[in-house]
């Protein structure tokens, strides 16, 4: 942990959340719900209008980074700004000395990672990257049912996503959030990649891709909507892949196909229906969206305390990175890529 220098003007902190968007907030309130008398800095980029409930939690607000330091080797930074920029502020904290919650995706393609990667290692920290659906109870259900492979072949699979952007976030107009701006991270495959984490979760990283681009020009030149097919080297059948963030539809689903069992995981019902040829079972869940990101922070605390690594550390996270690259670089060549 690098040590702050003697000046008035440092301040040691238990929490940084880098980021003033809707998911730091969530962030920061879910740390203030579980911590007292934590010491949490908010890092303002920009000269934008800030939400009054960053206030309202008793955080510091600052607007450099140079002068924060972590109060402990369990301080904790949340990196929440625009994914072009993860991967510099997460190497800028991580010179510091702090553990890093890294919002999803890892990064976008073209940024290198090595660096942050010896960073982190050189510094024992200990890393989350923040694909929450990892952490809800349906899909960790469904993994129970493919790893203990009583129901012989998966004989295919759909994942599937139709939602439309410009509704995600009410209080902003859609056209200045990061999800219109290719430059920062933003189109489909980015915004929707929680579906190739979790692909890459319950079947494992394909062997190869190619990517279908439903692309639409007026819309500043981001990727909508895309249809991808995965290919695997021998364990399962291709996995189709549909993620439209444009659509009039909305639905948010995976079909899982057996010789004799079909499984759907519906995320907007927060549901599993198994069905064979004997019975029809519909399992609800009761676990939140939040809950997911409350068990994703508590996992990284967990590793911090116990020195183990946590469920989705950066360097695990590589995987379901080099899939979305693949993805990015079919839509470029307009041909099958090999997965990295």
């Amino acid at each position: 942990m690098k040590k702050p220098k003697n000046n008035q003007n440092d301040m040691a902190v238990d929490y940084l959340i880098v980021g003033t968007g809707n998911i730091a907030l969530r962030h920061l309130t879910n740390i203030t719900n579980k911590s007292n008398n934590k010491v949490i800095a908010v890092y303002k980029r920009f000269k934008n209008k800030l939400n009054n409930k960053f206030k309202e939690k008793g955080t510091h607000i600052i607007s450099n980074l140079d002068n924060i330091f972590p109060k402990t080797n369990k301080a904790i930074a949340v990196i929440c700004s625009a994914a072009s920029m993860h991967i510099n502020d997460a190497e800028h904290v991580a010179k510091k000395g702090f553990n890093i919650l890294l919002e999803k995706p890892l990064t976008i393609p073209g940024v290198r990672t090595r660096k942050l990667l010896t960073l982190c290692k050189d510094q024992k920290l200990k890393t989350l990257v923040g694909y929450n659906m990892r952490f809800m109870n349906r899909i960790n259900s469904v993994l129970n049912i493919i790893d203990n492979n009583n129901h012989g072949s998966i004989k295919e699979v759909e994942i599937s996503v139709d939602t439309d952007f410009r509704k995600w976030r009410k209080n902003l107009n859609y056209k200045k959030t990061v999800s219109f701006n290719k430059n920062l991270g933003g189109g489909v495959i980015n915004e929707l990649s929680h579906e190739v984490d979790y692909l890459n979760l319950l079947f494992g990283k394909p062997k190869t891709v190619i990517v279908n681009n439903k692309n639409t020009n007026s819309y500043n030149n981001i990727e909508t909507h895309i249809n991808a097919i995965f290919k695997y080297a021998k364990k399962y059948p291709s996995i189709k892949m549909n993620l439209n963030m444009l659509s009039s539809q909305t639905s948010r689903y995976c079909k899982i196909h057996y010789d004799n069992l079909f499984i759907k995981i519906d995320h907007i019902k927060n549901s599993i229906l198994i069905r064979n040829s004997k019975q029809k079972k519909i399992k609800i869940f009761k676990d939140t969206l939040n809950d997911s990101y409350i068990k994703e922070l508590n996992n990284l605390i967990k590793s911090i305390k116990n020195n183990t690594s946590s469920k989705l550390s950066i360097e695990k996270c590589m995987d379901t990175q080099n899939i979305i690259n693949a993805m990015h670089k079919s839509i470029k060549s307009n041909k099958k890529e090999l997965i990295l």
